[in-house]
């Protein structure tokens, strides 16, 4: 029967068609596998079923826990939903839920197995081939996912196995110290291949400082030596003659600079007011290597006053080490530190014992007896004195101050990161760090945090937080715990970091360098020649080469340690810093591109925009000076008897009145619209004054040292406009202060000069001086122009000196606010402006 196929076939609709197959799971898998079933297969499976009874809906349970969830989809929503009856209405809904449930279990499991896969493989150095859609897989058929992603676990391990043999073999004929070679084997053995090759590309790395283990940890408080702070310190006299028990010497024997401290405390335990905190605070600090006295404030119950001496090359730069201290809140345990004193803080309580009191975030709690460990003598050899003390006074209250929920925010700024290259090497400072959070590490982990971060203080703080944010219980970091925090999102995490404060244009450079020079070094101008592959049109990358100025955009990005300089330009890091920036390299890259074509559009418009109101407020001003004009001449007319004369006022009416047509308007547009040429400066300014002049009726006086032809690349128009406002503005000042007629003046004078500008930039120059007999500037006036707000409250002739200066600055020049003017007695303004090659003054020279 199991041989004929005329039997097998009828034998397979008859059983796909049983209601009751439900209660024989391997049946039913077998039926839907779409392969051919034989009476002796059916019956196997038959009797397997009869063998461990079930009913159908304890059979389609056990189909979704072995994850046949299409099959048991098909089930649930077919026509025999009920099994011919035998499920209930309840028991579908609840295998429904059952199925979605397993779905959601399924799918966090093939996700998990899926980035555990990939970061072995990274961290092999390989690329697997893609896989199918794994997730849809799974959400079918569980064992397919599995039985693919088994098929890729086994494809790694043989890679692993391979660079583990080549990594061996480098090391067996590398030069290096017997601690280095060892430190290279753990990384092998761990399969941190990427940190093992960088260690053996490092060729020597320090592994011979002592680190944390050169600090003695102190001695666990004794409780015997007292149940009170006044009975404690009668124990510590300064007659080291006096016999002690065996247990009780290390304690008691703190040494001069101890026996400070012990006095301090024992006159703070006396009385507490401001003078014994203050001597208090002073005596803590010189304990630590700081003689310095604090103040000391009183208020809310307690004293305020400041915790010196934390300071160390060999840490990391903590909110906690800053030079100038932290807050030190000296107050017994029902006063805690005000909500508005800074933190971190150390909140000293002069009791005997630790109390429950309740410790605010931020907030490392220190009463005398943890003061006292500090003192104990150190076991004979080991290191003592203030270096020690103040890395045990840290060891004491940094655990505090990352307790959940501050987490690494209690002793470090999120948006500056860790400083890991404050002294030591990164490495030693990872260790220090570690240790200083009450976490040991293996040597191995050290190496991997310090090659994934690429020692970088933001990459650096994401995932050092997210290590410690629930360290293991026994409180030392394996790989394992260092696995358990890699993952895409982390990953994503660091990258979001160091590169939220980049602009478009760092972002675009940053982006095309990991996407297309991983491996070789780049300069600005090969950066320039890459936008056009990243898949922008060709006006898109017209206008993006336009705007993204790599030559000053590489040196910021180096300056975020994001690139590194190479003799032949720029490289991108070899860390794991640098894979992850790789990871989403193109994308960054593709999205800060068109980012910087959207804003070089709405630049465009503003900068349209502005040359329009530029335009009405020239031709506006301009204007204003005709119908005055023709106002007078209106006047002349009327009272001239000439009929000659009346005609050449007539034709000079006829022509104002045609200079006020709406062409002007236009012609001003167009000229604000030209682009830059060489405008001979000299020629500029005396015309310029001799309008101004015309217009305002003031004299304005033109000085120079023979510069004739000073050339400035600029629009002529807008570098009109920009001088226009400023000579404006000394003009309206003098009319402001109500300055006599015969008294106003503007004294105007162009010159060059080969010696550096503003901000030590190098020359050469012109320079226009514009000065006036005003009443100057007062220290207020200089303040609101040197921030950039306009120079007066009192109208302008133009844009002000903040669109002027605005408009210098796009030509390469700046405007300089000089004290005042020792020709007039009022302002004075200096407008630098760059020289161009084509000066005829400097052509000469």
């Amino acid at each position: 029967m199991g041989d004929d196929p005329m039997t097998t076939e009828p034998l397979m609709e008859i059983l796909a068609g049983w209601p009751g197959r439900w209660r024989y799971p391997e049946l039913a898998t077998a039926l839907a596998g779409g392969h051919p079933l034989d009476g002796l297969g059916a019956a196997m499976r038959v009797l397997s079923g009869l063998a461990d009874p079930v009913t159908a809906a304890g059979g389609i349970e056990r189909l979704i826990a072995v994850g046949e969830f299409q099959l048991v989809d098909e089930v649930l929503t077919g026509e025999d939903a009920s099994a011919g009856g035998e499920i209930t209405p309840e028991g579908l809904r609840k295998l429904h839920e059952k199925l979605a449930e397993a779905r959601r279990a399924a799918r966090a499991d093939i996700e998990l197995r899926q980035a555990t896969l990939a970061e072995r493989a990274r961290r092999a150095e390989v690329r697997p081939a893609p896989l199918p859609d794994l997730m849809e897989l799974a959400q079918s058929r569980l064992a397919d996912a599995q039985e693919l992603l088994d098929g890729e676990l086994e494809w790694i391990v043989a890679e692993e196995e391979r660079v583990a043999e080549e990594l061996t073999g480098r090391l067996s004929t590398a030069a290096a110290s017997e601690a280095h070679r060892s430190a290279v084997q753990a990384c092998i053995d761990a399969g941190e291949f990427p940190t093992a090759r960088r260690l053996l590309e490092a060729g020597r790395v320090d592994m011979d400082s002592g680190g944390p283990s050169s600090v003695p940890r102190p001695p666990h408080w004794d409780s015997s030596l007292g149940t009170t702070l006044e009975e404690i310190l009668l124990r510590y006299t300064p007659d080291s003659a006096q016999p002690q028990r065996s247990n009780h010497a290390r304690f008691i024997d703190v040494g001069d600079s101890g026996q400070e401290v012990v006095e301090a405390l024992r006159h703070l335990s006396a009385h507490m007011d401001e003078p014994n905190v203050g001597t208090f605070a002073t005596v803590l600090g010189r304990m630590l290597g700081e003689d310095v006295r604090p103040l000391v404030a009183t208020h809310d119950g307690g004293f305020q006053t400041t915790l010196l001496g934390l300071d160390d090359a060999r840490l990391p730069g903590l909110q906690v080490t800053r030079r100038t201290g932290i807050p030190l809140w000296v107050a017994e345990a029902d006063a805690p530190p005000p909500a508005d004193l800074s933190r971190p803080l150390v909140w000293f309580v002069p009791a005997a014992l630790r109390t429950e009191a309740h410790r605010p975030p931020g907030t490392a709690v220190l009463t005398a007896p943890d003061l006292l460990c500090l003192l104990a003598r150190p076991p004979q050899g080991a290191q003592s004195g203030p270096a020690s003390r103040r890395v045990n006074l840290l060891r004491a209250i940094v655990p505090q101050l990352i307790a959940p929920p501050t987490g690494l925010a209690g002793i470090t700024d999120a948006s500056l990161g860790i400083d890991l290259n404050s002294g030591a090497s990164p490495r030693e400072t990872l260790a220090w760090l570690l240790d200083l959070c009450g976490v040991a590490a293996d040597a191995v982990v050290v190496d991997t945090l310090e090659y994934e971060t690429g020692a970088h203080p933001l990459a650096a703080w994401v995932l050092l937080d997210r290590l410690l944010s629930e360290p293991p219980a026994d409180r030392r970091l394996t790989p394992a715990e260092l696995d358990a925090v890699r993952s895409n999102e982390t990953r994503g995490l660091i990258r979001g970091r160091v590169t939220a404060r980049l602009g478009a244009p760092e972002r675009a450079v940053l982006g095309i360098a990991y996407t297309l020079h991983r491996d070789a070094s780049f300069s600005a101008a090969d950066v320039l020649t890459d936008v056009s592959l990243m898949g922008l049109d060709e006006e898109e990358t017209d206008q993006a080469v336009q705007h993204l100025a790599p030559e000053t955009v590489l040196p910021r990005l180096a300056g975020e340690a994001l690139l590194r300089e190479h003799p032949d330009g720029y490289a991108t890091l070899g860390s794991g810093l640098g894979e992850v920036i790789a990871e989403g390299a193109e994308n960054m890259a593709g999205r800060a591109l068109r980012e910087l074509v959207a804003q070089a559009d709405d630049a465009e418009a503003a900068m349209m925009a502005m040359l329009a109101g530029q335009a009405l407020v020239q031709v506006g001003h301009r204007s204003d000076n005709i119908v005055m004009g023709t106002q007078e001449l209106l006047d002349a007319l009327a009272d001239e008897p000439d009929p000659d004369a009346r005609a050449r006022l007539l034709a000079r009416i006829r022509e104002n009145v045609a200079r006020l047509s709406g062409g002007q308007y236009r012609r001003a547009f167009e000229e604000l619209q030209r682009p830059p040429e060489e405008c001979d400066l000299t020629d500029l300014v005396r015309k310029l004054g001799r309008r101004v002049e015309w217009q305002e009726g003031i004299e304005i006086s033109l000085r120079g040292d023979g510069a004739g032809g000073a050339a400035v690349h600029a629009v002529r128009a807008l570098l009109e406009l920009a001088l226009e406002n400023l000579l404006v503005n000394a003009v309206q000042a003098m009319r402001k202060a109500e300055i006599p007629a015969e008294r106003q003046e503007v004294s105007l004078s162009v010159r060059g000069t080969e010696r550096d500008g503003p901000e030590d930039r190098p020359g050469p120059w012109n320079i226009v001086d514009i000065e006036d007999a005003g009443p100057g500037l007062t220290r207020e006036d200089r303040a609101r122009l040197l921030r950039g707000d306009t120079f007066s409250k009192h109208g302008s002739g133009g844009t002000g000196v903040r669109e002027a200066r605005e408009i210098v600055r796009r030509f390469g020049g700046a405007i300089e606010i000089l004290p005042g003017s020792e020709l007039l007695g009022g302002a004075h303004l200096r407008v630098w402006l760059p020289r161009t090659a084509t000066d005829p003054a400097r052509t000469r020279s």
